[in-house]
């Protein structure tokens, strides 16, 4: 009896808290957004300087990684300057140390939010 309380507990501590848990991955993806992209994409991501980020929120998670940290497009093409190879320059809150896996995958969460 004793255990199964536990598990009971534990679920309902991971179902209170994933929500919680995706809001402040957004939260995190829109600081890292309007830091590090919003000057030339657009405060929403429409486009400016720099392309509309519309398609890249819905390539993978690796296509996307390897566009911030080495700079190549979903064409296996390089980026055009000025658009910065964060894997070597870093983000705002952190220069020249490369973004991390959850940094990443929060910006690309971000960018779902725009469509």
């Amino acid at each position: 009896m004793g255990m199964n309380r536990f598990v009971l507990k534990t679920l309902l501590v991971l179902l209170t808290l994933s929500p919680a848990l995706a809001v402040s991955n957004l939260s995190g993806g829109a600081v890292i957004y309007t830091a590090n992209c919003a000057v030339c994409h657009g405060a929403k991501g429409q486009g400016g300087i720099g392309p509309a980020l519309s398609d890249s929120a819905t390539w993978s998670s690796a296509l996307f990684s390897r566009s911030l940290l080495k700079g190549i497009n979903d064409h296996g093409k390089a980026f055009k300057a000025p658009m910065p190879t964060f894997g070597k320059v870093g983000f705002a809150s952190s220069p020249k140390k490369a973004p991390t896996t959850a940094q990443i995958k929060a910006l690309q969460a971000y960018l779902k939010t725009l469509k």
